[in-house]
């Protein structure tokens, strides 16, 4: 299985993070022998748009309209369809390797945006370089 992994620092230590969602279109077009060209004609959308779709190795950015539309398209255009395709059948999860207290502080948009301004992430004052060389 596929993993994108990049490293970032989190005090101090080298961390991985690994994409926790893989996107699986193209597998889902394979399995079903449902061609790009078919796909887009059916979507009212360019090959191009297609072949960015199916090659995206995480997750696009699409909304409940676009999901649903891609849904029912692959739905009619399937060959030898056992089950209806969902949004879940689009998706592979794997949970992340990182420990918890590494991804809340990774994840955290507040200790994100605190240290994009220079502040102490917990009192969210200024650090101050002689406060931070003293201790």
């Amino acid at each position: 299985m596929f993993k994108q992994a990049t490293a970032s620092k989190l005090k101090g230590v080298d961390s991985i993070c690994f994409t926790l969602i893989k996107w699986r279109l193209k597998e889902i077009m394979a399995r079903y022998n449902i061609k790009g060209v078919s796909l887009a004609s059916r979507l009212d959308v360019g090959p191009n748009a297609i072949s960015a779709l199916r090659n995206a190795k995480t997750m696009p950015r699409l909304d409940g309209v676009a999901l649903n539309s891609l849904c029912n398209a692959l739905n009619e255009l399937a060959q030898d369809l056992d089950k209806t395709i969902t949004p879940t059948d689009l998706l592979d999860y794997s949970p992340d390797p990182v420990n918890a207290a590494e991804a809340l502080e990774l994840f955290s948009l507040r200790g994100r945006h605190n240290k994009k301004q220079g502040k102490n992430g917990t009192s969210g004052q200024p650090i101050d370089s002689d406060t931070a060389n003293a201790s």
